[in-house]
């Protein structure tokens, strides 16, 4: 056996102790080991399971043959067969760091993430220092990480490890779950951007500039996404681009994805646009051929920077390329010259946090739409909710909920028992789940109630049927702050640093609402717990909203549009 052992050093199969190979059942056993270590070692991993197959059909219980076996499977892509025998050799050698991390990999591969964390765990802590554990260990931590109902028991470990593999690395995570975030800041929301954009980047072929061209008599918008139907998006969009002044300004869109049902809704959001394009089926050197030909002078990304056909703006069709709208946060790419702010969502303080150059508008950035119906008066017994109660609300989408920020609402509810709270439910899993989550926080289950995705005219009214809105943090409502105060019912939001923390504290500011925003926890709360405990200011909030909705600019899209022409005249060089 010594030469076995020898052997083992040197590859995958160096794990287990010597004196495991002494339960050899016969002379033949340790040459079959030697040949199946000897296969690992070649990565002949068909070999080495067939010669694991041969031990443990002489000795069911043999290690080293569950050890060769599984491992085989492992890496022939049979995770779920190679799990079991990995399981039994771990447990009987629990402090073997390598075999910690191969046990992780079959959690991993078989989608066991939340176990597979605590083994790559496991295996650092025994000594196993590896760029590619740590990678993997990575790749583990983003599902759960993006996960919208994920359990909260490993939330600050899965934050931590996502956030420093960010700053460590060149990993990246872009979207709304990174926004949504605690571990994520301004400053790692850059490093996560430009690491995005360093890999888009890289796997871009050598490209050939378009040619300058010169100016036409109107100036021509292109907006570049695939969320023109009835989605938050479009609610927002919609009622200025048909606002903008037509004798100035023509309006392209250019949409890609799945085309949408058919609704009379969506038949406005395409009459809006003098121009409706369909992209889906042009590669991007093929759209952005037809952008360049069109002439457009400003080109408008209106989508996540991780699913906005990138390669279209990386070729330069237009002078000026805008990240507008959609996505709360910086891109990180070198081709967005732009991102439209206003003075609260980025104030010049946090301009560094940004590749973009902000481009602020007057009063605030979102547009809104005065054609959306009037929210209607509705009885809480319509909703399931009872009567006599304080309703607190949040619409928002789970993965906006935090720990931290649960913590909070559910502190309000033990003091205030008239109070209840009215949330998005999701899957029945969710809603067990944040019940659970309630009761271990001293909060009875029942006082959480739930609602689903309804169509606008009764999303509004379930939003006039609460007292107040709950912000989150620190991914804020947007379009959904806007609907609260368009429906009347007043909301407490926290702003902290970055862009997606500070959208309803803009919309409170256009409104003269600033009393609602809070700076820091305890000023939330302590916000929260006022309105609770002097119900008329809650009727005035609500008055002052009713009596101000047709005056308010916030609502107006024909002065969205005026600013937004000025803006967009002072980028191009024109009056």
């Amino acid at each position: 056996m010594g030469a076995s052992r020898a052997r083992r050093c040197r590859t995958e199969m160096d794990v287990l102790p010597d004196d495991d190979c002494a339960n050899s059942v016969t002379p033949a056993t340790d040459d079959m080991l030697a040949r199946g270590i000897a296969c690992i070692d070649a990565r002949d991993y068909a070999g080495a399971l067939a010669i694991g197959r041969q031990i443990l059909a002489l000795d069911d219980g043999h290690l080293a043959g569950l050890h060769i076996a599984g491992l085989a499977l492992l890496r022939l892509a049979q995770p779920q067969q190679a799990l079991p025998l990995l399981e039994r050799v771990s447990h009987a050698h629990p402090q073997n760091g390598l075999l910690q991390w191969q046990l992780a990999q079959a959690l991993q591969s078989c989608g066991l993430h939340a176990r597979a964390l605590v083994h790559f765990d496991a295996a650092e802590a025994l000594g196993i220092v590896d760029a590619q554990l740590a990678h993997q260990r990575f790749d583990s931590a983003l599902p759960l990480f993006t996960q919208a109902g994920a359990d909260w028991a490993q939330y600050d470990r899965v934050q931590r490890l996502v956030r420093n593999s960010v700053l460590a690395q060149t990993r990246w995570v872009v979207g709304e779950h990174a926004l949504a975030s605690p571990a994520f800041g301004n400053a790692t929301l850059l490093q996560s951007a430009r690491n995005h954009a360093a890999a888009v980047i890289a796997g871009l072929p050598a490209l050939e500039e378009f040619p300058a061209q010169a100016p036409g008599a109107k100036i021509r918008l292109g907006f570049v996404g695939c969320d023109f139907y009835e989605q938050a998006t479009a609610y927002l969009m919609t009622g200025f681009i048909e606002a903008l002044d037509r004798e100035r300004f023509e309006v392209y869109a250019y949409e890609f994805g799945a085309e949408p049902a058919p609704s009379a809704y969506q038949k406005r959001v395409v009459q809006a646009y003098d121009s409706f394009v369909s992209i889906d089926e042009l590669s991007d050197q093929q759209a952005a051929e037809r952008i360049h030909r069109d002439r457009i002078d400003v080109l408008l990304s209106i989508k996540n920077p991780a699913s906005a056909r990138l390669g279209i703006f990386a070729r330069r069709p237009c002078a000026i390329q805008i990240q507008y709208l959609y996505y709360p946060g910086t891109s990180g790419m070198p081709f967005f010259d732009y991102l439209i702010a206003d003075e609260v969502v980025v104030p010049p303080r946090f301009e560094s946090a940004y590749v973009e150059k902000v481009l602020r508008l007057p009063g605030c950035y979102q547009p809104n739409d005065a054609r959306r119906p009037p929210a209607r008066d509705s009885a809480r017994l319509d909703w399931g909710l009872p009567d006599d109660a304080i309703v607190l609300a949040n619409f928002g989408q789970t993965y906006k909920l935090t720990p931290d920020v649960f913590d909070l609402w559910c502190g309000v509810l033990r003091r205030h028992p008239r109070c209840v709270l009215w949330l998005l439910g999701g899957d029945a899993a969710t809603r067990v789940r944040l019940q659970r989550e309630a009761a271990s926080r001293g909060v009875e289950p029942e006082r959480l109630h739930f609602t689903g995705h309804l169509d606008l005219q009764a999303h509004l009214d379930r939003l006039r049927c609460a007292d107040l809105v709950l912000d989150t943090f620190p991914y804020g409502g947007h379009t959904l702050s806007s609907d609260a105060l368009w429906a009347g019912t007043p909301l407490v939001t926290r702003c902290g640093e970055t862009f997606a923390s500070r959208v309803a504290a803009s919309l409170l500011h256009a409104v003269g609402m600033e009393d609602l925003i809070a700076e820091t926890e305890l000023d939330y709360v302590g916000k929260i717990e006022q309105l609770i405990a002097q119900p008329q200011r809650l009727r005035d909030w609500r008055r002052y909203l009713d009596r101000g909705r047709d005056a308010f600019a916030l609502f107006d899209p024909h002065a969205y549009a005026r600013k937004f022409e000025a803006a967009m005249s002072g980028l191009v060089g024109r009056s």
